[in-house]
């Protein structure tokens, strides 16, 4: 989303009133509620005819009624052209398989420094598998904060990642869970 678009998005989160825009940033990733709800503290004084602008290309892109979605299929053919099949394939496994790493994805949503203190303790091999989950900003922040020798062998380990079975991924997705809901005793 271009920053024209995320300040319209805040400017109609905000139009929408508390309730409706809780409901949709529900459904936003942690990147985008940032992303919005700075754009929202950042709106003062905004002119009604902007206000009336954004409404009707909300009012425009609804008017149909019609629903929009997209299938595996589709996400993976757009990708692919735009990404390249290398590119796209590494970042299709991470939407499609959101189910195997919902608890590393809470993660999303903590700052580097608290991150980075959960997973310090961790053997590196972990540690890089939790990094490839992160965007790529946030996972870069978490490891300036690790001593060198830590960072070095996790990027090594980051570089040479050929994969992660299913059941590990399962497992550490399982116990990153339990750590961000509080029932697991952090080191």
């Amino acid at each position: 989303m271009n920053d024209e678009g995320i300040e319209r998005s805040a400017l109609l989160l905000v139009t929408l009133g508390e309730d409706a825009a809780a409901e949709v940033l529900r459904h936003l990733g942690p990147r985008e509620v940032q992303k919005i709800g700075t754009a929202m503290a950042g709106l003062k004084n905004v002119p009604r005819e902007k206000v009336q602008a954004v409404l009707d290309l909300f009012d425009e892109a609804t008017a149909a009624g019609s629903r929009v979605s997209a299938d595996e299929t589709l996400i993976r053919n757009m990708l692919t052209k735009a990404l390249g099949e290398e590119r796209a394939g590494h970042l299709l496994s991470r939407i499609l398989n959101d189910s195997d790493t919902a608890g590393i994805e809470g993660l999303k949503w903590l700052d580097a420094a608290t991150i980075a203190n959960l997973i310090k303790n961790e053997h590196p091999q972990i540690i890089a598998t939790i990094l490839t989950h992160l965007e790529f900003d946030q996972a870069a922040e978490v490891l300036k904060l690790f001593v060198e020798r830590l960072r070095n062998d996790v990027v090594l380990r980051i570089a040479t990642l050929d994969g992660v079975q299913p059941v590990a991924l399962r497992e550490l997705n399982e116990a990153m869970s339990r750590v961000l809901s509080g029932s697991a005793k952090m080191k």
